[in-house]
């Protein structure tokens, strides 16, 4: 049994896989194989001492973990090869990055390091600035001709500790901190659940992360880490691993603790760094080995390549085939099972077993199946426009039909009347005639939900784009603008004439959502495309949602003022743009494009496939059916559900192919945001101007 305490499941991996060939634990002296060729940047003459800026993320040199990894690598530079040194850290709030990397580059180093992935943007920028400089970054690439991106599996490393951990744990259960909820630190928790459940299916795992971005103070907080650790002890885990820079600190802290006041022994597990040689002597008696993900390595060979003359950007993957990660055996705590490491290590390096870096692909993420044979009974209510409005409702009706087709689910469906008034009453009679769960479909069942919820405290509920404060109502909560902003990119990478449109139905927070990644998307191609914005109706007329005569109308005039993709958030209503794209490329012997939303609108609107670029995929009908299922199997879950990039909860519809040309420009935006290195603003002002 694996037990989250974080809200987010998280389904996206980092997307980066090494191949691994042979390899042993001596630290490796030769670069992992470059990914991309020699570029012709100014190299340093062989043999000749060179300069070198470090520039430190959150924490600096002492953190005892991933900076101090990157800092050895750096001594042994100055010791061995005599190069000069110059370092800085980045500022509490990181805001720093990029004017660090610039003025290390300024001051003539022949080679600047990043050591972190939050310097991806702000190296992009300053290595465009340079270009006859050499420049790397861990745990990132940067698509530029003088940066090298110094790639880790930190998977496999931590699957080696979490075999340790199944080895070394009396009670069956065991932990794992994470210092920030994004992909890079899924990998770790991967790694570790793989190595447990390779030993002992029936280990409990309790995983937590310490913050959600952006928010990365996650990664220098011992004193989270000490709480979150003390409580993984109580539970009944006796050890622990971390995956969360100096935040470790905490955790080695309530080992110490925990042990001294239990008068037994609970086992931390380091990573980055062998942390038995840099937590202090006190807490060496508490840490059992360290995941060793060798920064140190990767930094010294790219400074001796510097050196050398033979400096290669573009990704370098340091994984077990070059022991660019590992295990510590200092202290002697795993000496008697490295037999059994070793071996494991032998199989991933030789390819027999591969190491996810998602942790949903160890059992994690999927709600368990229905039980066999207990069917439950399902009420849904539409908001106005219904069944058959092509987009919102009809994205909740594709997850009810998919609960009947696979889960024998007993479906009682309702529409809102015109004006709405009637959702209170739709609510309480599916709820008095016996469903299960009772579901809202928009963020105006709130107020009637909060009523039918309270009368009816038995009854699961849910709520799509809303949240209600009850103990028994599921919040279906979607991250709009994340999708908004890929399509947004669409519409900049396809526009010939600069100038796109945007549709809103009513203008609300929730809608302005959509507004806000669109334009940003849009800025992030090109800051001077015209981005052209108009909402349907002004609350409280909601009818803005299902106008296809007003949303045509509003097409039509953005189409003659030169726009030539127009993407609305406006249900029915969009069924009006479709049309003018239709009526206005045939008229005028042109084409333009719509882009729809919620559902595949390609799908959904065939007698328009020609002119629908792409629509935002706002995945209503993966919560309505992943909230039924977990109805049917008896774990339903009130509060916040957030179905975000990072769990494909939104997203872009390639149907008709018409993106199938800019799909990588799309995922690796994708990629960014997910990682946190993109955060998008649900507030259209931060982008006006």
């Amino acid at each position: 049994m694996r037990v989250k305490t974080r809200l987010l499941i998280v389904l996206a991996a980092f997307g980066l896989l090494a191949a691994a060939c042979g390899g042993d634990e001596t630290p490796a002296t030769t670069a992992a194989p470059a990914a991309s060729e020699t570029s012709a940047t100014t190299q340093a003459p062989a043999g000749e001492p060179v300069s070198i800026g470090l520039v430190y993320d959150i924490g600096g040199r002492g953190d005892q973990s991933f900076n101090d990894a990157a800092a050895a690598g750096l001594d042994k530079a100055a010791a061995e090869l005599g190069v000069s040194t110059s370092e800085a850290s980045a500022n509490e709030d990181g805001t720093n990055r990029e004017e660090l990397l610039d003025l290390q580059a300024s001051e003539g180093a022949d080679l600047v390091i990043g050591v972190g992935f939050l310097f991806g943007d702000p190296m992009a920028n300053v290595a465009a600035e340079y270009p006859d400089t050499n420049f790397a970054i861990v745990d990132s690439v940067v698509d530029a001709p003088n940066v090298a991106g110094l790639i880790f599996s930190e998977e496999q490393g931590s699957f080696l500790v979490g075999v340790a951990a199944a080895l070394k744990t009396q009670t069956g259960t065991v932990g794992y901190i994470g210092g920030v909820n994004i992909p890079l630190i899924h990998a770790f928790e991967a790694g570790f659940l793989a190595g447990v459940q390779a030993i002992d299916p029936s280990i409990q795992v309790i995983s937590q992360y310490v913050t959600e971005p952006p928010d990365f103070g996650g990664f220098n907080d011992p004193a989270a880490g000490r709480v979150i650790a003390q409580s993984m002890f109580e539970q009944g885990a006796d050890v622990v691993y971390h995956a969360a820079g100096g935040t470790g600190g905490g955790l080695f802290q309530a080992a110490k603790d925990y042990s001294e006041a239990n008068d037994t022994h609970v086992w931390a597990i380091g990573v980055d760094s062998d942390q038995y040689l840099t937590a202090g002597e006190e807490f060496q008696p508490y840490i059992l080995t360290s995941m060793l993900k060798r920064v140190d390595v990767a930094v010294f060979n790219t400074i001796q390549a510097v050196q050398a003359g033979t400096f290669a950007p573009g990704p370098q993957v340091f994984d077990l085939s070059v022991d660019g990660v590992g295990y510590s055996t200092s202290g002697g705590y795993v000496d008697d099972i490295a037999g059994q490491l070793d071996n494991w290590k032998g199989r991933i390096v030789s390819g027999e077993i591969v190491v996810s870096r998602d942790p949903a692909d160890l059992g994690v993420a999927p709600p368990p199946p229905p039980a066999a044979g207990e069917p439950v009974s399902i009420g849904l209510v539409y908001d106005i426009g219904g069944r058959g409005d092509q987009s919102f409702n009809d994205a909740a009706a594709a997850g009810l039909d998919k609960a009947a087709a696979e889960l024998g689910t007993q479906n009682s469906e309702a529409s809102a009347n015109e004006d709405g008034t009637n959702r209170e009453e739709l609510l309480a009679l599916q709820a008095s005639e016996g469903a299960d769960l009772v579901i809202g479909v928009g963020f105006l069942f709130g107020d009637p939900m909060a009523n039918v919820a309270a009368e009816f405290p038995d009854t699961s509920f849910a709520i799509v784009d809303s949240v209600v404060d009850a103990p028994n109502v599921a919040g279906l909560i979607f991250s709009e603008e994340q999708g908004s902003f890929l399509v947004g990119v669409a519409a900049a990478l396809k526009t010939q004439t600069g100038v796109v449109g945007y549709i809103g139905g009513v203008n609300i927070p929730l809608i302005h959502a959509f507004e806000a990644g669109f334009l940003a998307g849009v800025q992030a191609v090109d800051p001077a495309i015209r981005v052209i914005s108009q909402y349907v109706t002004e609350p409280p007329d909601f009818g803005g949602f299902n106008d296809p005569a007003a949303g045509r109308v509003i097409a039509q005039s953005m189409f003659e003022q030169g726009a030539d993709v127009v993407y609305h958030a406006a249900g029915g209503t969009g069924g009006g743009l479709f049309q003018a794209a239709k009526d206005y490329s045939e008229a005028n012997d042109t084409h333009v494009w719509a882009i729809g939303v919620d559902s595949d609108q390609y799908l959904t609107a065939p007698d328009f496939q020609d002119y629908i670029l792409t629509s935002m995929l706002k995945r209503v009908d993966v919560a309505v059916f992943n909230t039924i299922q977990a109805v049917q199997a008896g774990t339903f879950a009130p509060g916040p559900q957030v179905f975000d990039l990072s769990v494909d909860g939104v997203g872009y519809s390639t149907s008709g192919g018409h993106v199938d040309d800019i799909t990588a420009q799309l995922d690796a935006f994708k990629e960014k945001i997910v990682s946190g290195e993109i955060v998008v603003s649900r507030d259209p002002a931060d982008y006006a101007g």
